[in-house]
């Protein structure tokens, strides 16, 4: 796993590099206006990494500042607070500066070609930019001490949570809308260097990442003596924030700590009213086992902030994958694709789409039961009765999603209403195959020790899931295939062909219905008896 996505990440920086190298290029095209334009695309991108690496570091330091359950005996014990400070301060660079890493220095290394930079621009690179994810953490870390101070950790953290991903909702919204791929175009080049060139600059001769871009194209240049005094101003800023702030934690940490760990108070809501009411005929209980752990699945996912905030991502993933649809409404048009092959591509991508929700919530779900998971085993319930109820939870949101994307992504391409409904029956069938799969598949090999759903989805089990799921994407719409092809041509010509018979296609059909049912009666039963024969 390791292996495989170090290749990954390594493939996404070489990509980020040759697609930034070409735009620098064509910057070259411009001739009075090269070095300016490339600048003024790195000073963006630089300020775009800075405050993303500050708000990342931010919300990292409630967690190793104050949330993190070593802290209780490490506060106990007479270790400085200054040290403390500092060993936190690089457990959160740890965690949160590697996207500057890993995202920004493919781009700044792009403009080494065009510059003409020397082979020793691109090792000393990483030096340059260094201090700068250092001063981001310590300016986390300080925001995050002032903050505690006065706040609890635990509802400011979920706080910062829920604004970052708004913020990045709006963000890749509002850059999906702008429709970047028009400037790949000859007339949108030249929109694009307007559009750059009419930036204001302003002399941020105070900003690091001013200190960042004269050191580095003054390495571009190869003159050594001006990058001196940017490069070792950033490293001085950064070793003086580090010491402002172990300052800032002899003074507030041991007062921000204690409030942090104030427990969070229980809003019952209406129905811890109903269990409190003097009047038992008010009570109200779930009708069966089932119900009962669906109810609790809500709540705990409703009490969860990095769970329910998930559903705003795939709010904006809807929105985008409808917008971006209208696109094949052009290959539809010039015939370069049928009405038949548009359906069948919409129904690949949205299963592929389901198939990724699953890996992220079911899959995970029976695991996140963590190791409480003995309540459930010495319960007076089945192991069954568990995944029953994982079904129920995720079924109807996944099967909604699914629908979405798929009648909206026909309507948006004008497909004829039979399309619809074989739509709306291939969606209900895949949909059931894929939840029952994952839930199956989760419970055979759970990891009650990991806590984090991304951590679960990204295992072997994990991965081993979405191929199979896709799999089984592919087999049914080879299934289906058939069958739609020569409605279609019923319908157009009122007639099948001669090897197409009545009875051969709903054969296919109902074979497409029952291996779906199947492979989710198969998992969910694998998945029980794996559960059962685990010792309590």
């Amino acid at each position: 796993r390791l292996l495989f996505f170090a290749a990954l990440g390594t493939l996404f920086m070489m990509g980020a590099f040759w697609g930034a190298h070409w735009l620098f290029q064509r910057f070259l095209e411009v001739e009075f206006l090269a070095q300016l334009l490339t600048r003024r695309v790195l000073d963006i991108t630089l300020l775009f990494f800075t405050g993303l690496l500050l708000f990342s570091n931010l919300i990292s330091g409630f967690s190793t500042l104050y949330l993190s359950q070593d802290l209780q005996l490490l506060v106990s014990t007479p270790i400085p607070l200054s040290r403390l400070y500092l060993a936190r301060l690089g457990h959160t660079w740890m965690q949160a500066s590697w996207m500057m890493l890993v995202f920004a220095l493919p781009i700044l290394a792009g403009c080494g070609p065009s510059l003409g930079a020397k082979w020793w621009f691109y090792p000393l690179l990483p030096l340059v930019v260094l201090p700068l994810t250092v001063l981001c953490s310590s300016f986390g870390t300080w925001g995050t001490m002032l903050i505690a101070r006065w706040l609890p950790a635990q509802r400011m953290r979920d706080l910062m949570v829920l604004l970052a991903l708004l913020g990045f909702l709006v963000l890749y919204v509002a850059f999906r809308f702008a429709e970047p791929e028009r400037f790949l175009e000859p007339d949108g080049f030249q929109d694009l260097v307007s559009l750059i060139g009419g930036l204001e600059q302003s002399n941020r001769v105070w900003m690091p990442t001013t200190w960042v871009l004269d050191g580095l194209f003054a390495l571009v240049s190869g003159d050594f003596a001006a990058a001196i005094l940017p490069v070792s101003t950033t490293y001085l800023g950064a070793g003086a924030s580090c010491w402002v702030g172990t300052i800032l934690a002899r003074r507030l940490f041991l007062r921000s700590f204690s409030l942090a760990q104030e427990g969070r108070r229980e809003d019952m809501g209406v129905a811890g009213a109903l269990l409190k009411s003097k009047n038992p005929e008010n009570t109200r209980y779930p009708a069966s086992v089932v119900s009962a752990l669906v109810y609790r699945d809500n709540r705990v996912f409703l009490r969860t902030t990095s769970q329910w905030t998930q559903l705003l991502l795939v709010a904006a993933l809807v929105v985008v994958y409808l917008f971006n649809f209208k696109h094949f409404k052009t290959l539809q048009d010039t015939n370069i694709i049928s009405e038949l092959g548009i359906l069948i591509l919409n129904l690949a991508l949205c299963g592929m789409v389901v198939t990724t929700l699953a890996a992220r919530f079911l899959y995970p779900s029976v695991s996140l039961e963590g190791r409480a998971f003995w309540a459930i085993q010495v319960a007076p319930m089945s192991n069954r009765s568990l995944l029953e109820a994982k079904v129920r939870w995720g079924f109807i949101p996944l099967l909604s999603v699914n629908l979405i994307l798929t009648l909206g992504s026909n309507w948006i391409t004008g497909l004829p209403t039979w399309m619809f409904l074989v739509s709306t029956v291939f969606a209900i069938m895949s949909t059931w195959g894929i939840v029952g799969m994952g839930i199956g598949m989760g419970a055979m090999d759970p990891k009650f020790h990991l806590d984090n759903p991304t951590q679960i989805s990204g295992t072997i089990g994990g991965v081993l899931f979405m191929l199979l799921a896709l799999a089984l994407l592919v087999v049914l719409l080879l299934l289906v295939g058939w069958p739609m092809s020569a409605l279609r041509n019923y319908i157009a010509s009122g007639y099948i062909p001669r090897p197409i018979r009545l009875g051969q296609m709903f054969t296919l059909l109902i074979a497409a219905m029952g291996l779906a049912a199947f492979v989710h009666a198969f998992a969910i039963r694998a998945g029980a008896n794996g559960l059962d024969r685990r010792e309590p």
